[in-house]
């Protein structure tokens, strides 16, 4: 599919899971990709990949929290692959503290990542995607973001605070042709998701194994989800599939959440 030929869209949290998978689809649908996480080797990764599979791609090291480093990358961008109209957040942090043990340190290192670098992100895209006649952008919350969470409160309260941003930017910038959606997963196999129940299993004492297990058993669908399955539903939020859909945030959780 030509779904994305002659775009160019950058994809955070690029060096792995979600976003990685979501750089994959977005190559092979023909878009050129910028890719930006924390981690060079994880990028550079990522970037050998979609040029083995025949995509136009190139990595940037970058800390979405620093919104001159952002800009610097996206000016690359644009240079090395052609003007930024796509964008999809898939950067994140997550930790397991109960809520009598939550560093406050924690607290503000995730919403630095989580929220401010997903502000950074969409802000800065959106100035480029004016001056281009109009853009879309998806960004990666987190079922999480729908309901409490004992043992990862900043993570919860960053990803709903995701979701309410994304619907403040929709509004904001519907009137350039911008749209702007999120996306919220559910249990998704990834290496973050696996370091999670790690720690959750030590909090309560029981093995990742069984940790990871349990909460399979709550999923209506029975299973896990794979990054590829999150990576679909971004390719259709970005794309013309979905042009009378914004300020959205759609579940994609096998039934875990269904509000």
């Amino acid at each position: 599919m030509g779904r994305f030929e002659g775009r160019t869209a950058v994809v955070t949290g690029a060096g792995g899971g979600i976003g990685r998978a979501c750089a994959l689809l977005l190559a092979e649908q023909g878009a050129r990709v910028a890719l930006m996480d924390i981690s060079a080797e994880s990028v550079e990764l990522t970037a050998e990949a979609l040029r083995r599979a025949g995509g136009n791609a190139a990595g940037y090291l970058v800390d979405v929290t620093d919104t001159a480093a952002v800009d610097a990358a996206l000016a690359r961008a644009e240079e090395d692959l052609g003007p930024v109209t796509l964008a999809a957040g898939a950067h994140g942090i997550v930790r397991n503290h109960p809520f009598l043990e939550l560093p406050a340190e924690d607290w503000d290192a995730t919403m630095a990542v989580n929220l401010k670098g997903m502000f950074v992100l969409l802000q800065r895209t959106a100035l480029r995607a004016v001056a281009h006649g109009g853009g879309t952008m998806v960004a990666v919350s987190s079922v999480a973001g729908r309901g409490p969470r004992a043992t990862c409160a900043d993570y919860a309260a960053s990803k709903a605070g995701v979701i309410s941003l994304v619907r403040s930017a929709a509004l904001s910038l519907a009137g350039h042709g911008i749209r702007v959606n999120a996306v919220c997963p559910g249990v998704v196999d990834t290496e973050m998701t696996r370091a999670i129940h790690r720690q959750k299993a030590e909090i309560e004492g029981i093995t990742a194994e069984e940790s990871f297990a349990r909460q399979a058993a709550k999923i209506p669908l029975g299973r896990i989800e794979t990054p590829q399955e999150i990576a679909g539903v971004v390719s259709f939020l970005l794309s013309d599939d979905s042009s009378y859909v914004t300020g959205q945030a759609l579940n994609v959780c096998g039934g875990l959440e269904m509000d």
